[in-house]
Parts: structure tokens; sequence; C-alpha cells
């Protein structure tokens, strides 16, 4: 979908009840735009992961700059302290503790300490509009006293969004800090080792939660607010093993992780670090930047996050990375998911609405829309983009409230199913704009 069909179909979904995102232009001078509204907290992006390598860096990285074009000033803090990269990524100079123009001259720790006098923000312009780095030089991880006082200080940064880059060091932040109005994004590889390594680290979330939170353990897990970002996938084929892994820890550890975005293997994120510029403010249009844009808009859409909160502070319980509880392949789907862009009119017995088509299969399709919906509704899926704007009978399988998603399930699957998965095959072989 070219940038003009995303605008357009972006501008037919606006309703009451979803608010209408228009993005910017996010390459220009720098320039830190005031507020115009009242102050309040912002919504605050952890990223983390449980093994290195993963490219949680990139994640956070594209994510601040994708949420930017969205209008929100958004300031991306580096918190990996043993190997902190986003001033690489974003084209800005290394913090050298030597210059104190920023207010910044001996890093993060250095800043909480003056902050507590004067209430310093040393967080620098870059060069993506609305996007402010807060960065200090490489170092072994603070203390977990000085950590907590840096992770409560970022509530009162000037900012609407802060996304939070987490190192290996500290991955347990994610779970200490972070449970209250926030968003915990986990970055994994398909990798078995990589998924080993993650599955342990949700586990130790688990365990902290009966510790804490004993018989009560599972509501307060199902409360958990964030998401899986797989990563590294050669094929469309591949992203089922994520939504398997997704259904699995959900079953045998009751924390709710949906899958948020799915990024392939692509040399033009190879040029983007290089470029030193975010993938997403450089030109073209491939299907990562659309997964980062659909992943800025989930979360900007999430109004129930300051509700979900889920505390797992404590000391860190130590899970060693062991072979999955049950094969992953038990847990996927029989019909591969193409994921699509589409723009799409949903019509049931009270009236229709405008659509987003995120993925299609042979059995049916997920779609994201503000509608109330209950299982077991028939509806028509009308697809607008496509030729003769084909119109599909389906019923709703389930419904996800918190990312606006329903998956749909097709009720006659003999002719135009087949043509719709032709479609979504055809559009990721597709060159990208």
């Amino acid at each position: 979908m070219s940038e003009r069909q995303t605008r357009g179909a972006q501008g037919r979904m606006a309703s009451p009840e979803l608010r209408a995102l228009r993005r910017l232009r996010v390459m220009s001078t720098g320039r830190w735009h005031a507020p115009l509204d009242a102050r309040r907290a912002p919504t605050i992006i952890a990223v983390g992961a449980a093994a290195d390598g993963a490219g949680k860096s990139i994640v956070a990285c594209n994510l601040a700059a994708s949420i930017a074009g969205l209008g929100p000033r958004v300031v991306l803090v580096d918190l990996d302290f043993r190997a902190p990269r986003q001033h690489v990524l974003l084209g800005v100079p290394p913090q050298d503790g030597k210059d104190g123009k920023d207010g910044a001259e001996d890093g993060l720790e250095a800043w909480l300490e003056r902050k507590r006098v004067r209430r310093d923000e040393p967080a620098r312009t870059t060069p993506v509009r609305n996007v402010r780095l807060l960065s200090g030089t490489a170092s072994a991880a603070p203390a977990l006293s000085v950590r907590q006082a840096l992770v409560r200080e970022l509530h009162d940064l000037d900012a609407d969004v802060v996304v939070v880059d987490l190192g290996g060091e500290n991955r347990d932040d994610l779970f200490d800090f972070f449970g209250t109005n926030a968003f915990r994004l986990v970055v994994t590889s398909r990798e078995p080792r990589a998924l080993e390594a993650t599955y342990a680290f949700l586990k130790s979330a688990a365990a902290r939660a009966e510790r804490k939170h004993g018989g009560g353990a599972r509501e307060v897990l199902a409360r958990f607010s964030g998401g899986l970002v797989g990563n590294a996938i050669e094929a469309p084929e591949q992203e089922e093993t994520f939504h398997a892994f997704s259904r699995l820890v959900r079953e045998h550890l009751g924390i709710a992780l949906p899958v948020i975005g799915c990024l392939t293997n692509s040399e033009r994120i190879a040029q983007s670090i290089v470029a030193r510029q975010p993938l997403t403010v450089r030109r073209g249009i491939d299907d990562n930047v659309r997964q980062f844009h659909h992943m800025a808009e989930a979360i900007m859409h999430d109004s129930e996050a300051p509700a979900r909160d889920c505390e797992l502070d404590g000391e860190p319980i130590d899970v060693p990375i062991a072979p999955l509880p049950a094969a992953i392949d038990g847990y996927a789907r029989k019909n591969v998911r193409y994921p699509v862009d589409w723009a799409a009119t949903l019509e049931i017995e009270t009236g229709s609405t405008a659509v987003r088509v995120r993925d299609v299969s042979a059995s049916g399709a997920a779609i994201e829309t503000t509608m109330t919906l209950q299982v077991g509704d028939p509806a028509i899926l009308r697809l607008d983009q496509l030729p003769n704007r084909p119109a599909v009978p389906v019923v709703v399988k389930n419904v996800v409230p918190k990312s606006n998603r329903v998956g749909l399930g097709f009720t006659d699957r003999r002719r135009v199913p087949p043509r719709l998965v032709a479609a979504a095959r055809a559009a990721q072989s597709r060159p990208s704009s």
C-alpha cells in the first residue's frame, strides 16, 4: 500500500471512538515543539529482550520515530548501560562526559543527582522531529536503587511518550519498575534457543507474581500490558512461530503477551544503521516500516493501559533456560497467515463500519475495528481495495478488545478466500515503494 493509500485508509476509519492519528513527516531540523495542552504523565514503553542480539535497540529506536510521526513528543531513553547504541542509530554524537552544554556531563547517574537540586533534563535533540534522546556513557549498570530512582524520574520528563531501551544487565527492570501505566515489549527471534531464553525470562515474571500475589497471580498476569515483537523472519510462514509461542505462554504461564509485530531480515535495516537514521524516517515503505507504524498505532490506541497494572517487583528469581514445556508446533495454526494492510468495510445487521484487515489465511482474517462485536456474530467483509470489491461472508471467532483486534472466520471457503490468499501472497512479493 502506498503512503497515499495508507492515509486514505486511515481517514475512512475515523470514528468517535477511535482518535484519528495523522502521520507527520518526521525528518526535520530536530526542533522540539512546546506542549500545547496541560501537562500529564507520559506513556512509558519499555523494550527488553531475554537474549543479546535480539534487535531490541533497533525496535526501540524505530518505534520511537514512528510514534513521533503520529504527533506525540517522544523521549527515547537508553538504559542499556553496558553498550548504549541509540546515539548511533539516531546520528547523535556520543556522550563524551566533557560537554556540559546539554546538562549531562557524566551521564544519567550524574544527571539524577543534579536533577534533585535544579530539575535538569538533559534530553538532547535529534534529527528526527519530535524525538529527543536521553542517554549516558557506557558503564556498568548502576545499583538497583539508582536505577529505580532513574525510572521514577522518567514520569517527570517533558514528553507525551517515553520509550526505554533496557540492556541485558538490567533486563529484570522490565518487571521491577514498569508495572503500572507502562507498556512492556519483549523482543525475540524465532531461533529455538532465543525462544527458550524468552520463556525462562517470562517464567521468572510468573514466579514473581506467585510470590507477590499468591493465589491472585493469574489474575494479575492477565493484566500484563505489553506484547511480543518477533524479529528476523525470512518469510510470512515463519511469523506463525511467534503466535504459537504467544499461545503457549498464555496457557502455561498465564501471561497475556500478544504478538504486536513481526520484522523480516532486510538489507534496509542494515543500511539505516550505517546511515545513522531510523528505518522509519528513510525513503521508501516496506513491510518492516508498515510493522513499526502498526505497532505505534496499536500502542497509542491502547486506552486501557493505565488500568492494567501488573506489579512484579522484588528480588529477581533466576529461572534456568530449558526446553519449552510443550512442542511449539502444537500451538500453530494450520493455515499460513499473510500480513496485509487493506481497507475494508464490515457489514452487520445493525450497520457497517470501516475496518483495517491485518492478515489473511485460507480460513479467515484478522481485522482492527472499534465496533463492539461478539463471538458468533455473522457479517459481510467487503474488501474495498481489491478488484470488484469482493464481499466475503464471515463470522466472529474471537475478540481482543485491548488491541481492537477481531478474528473472523470465512463461512464459505470455496471461491473468494483462495483469491484473497493469492492477493495477500502477491503483496508479500511486491517490491517496496
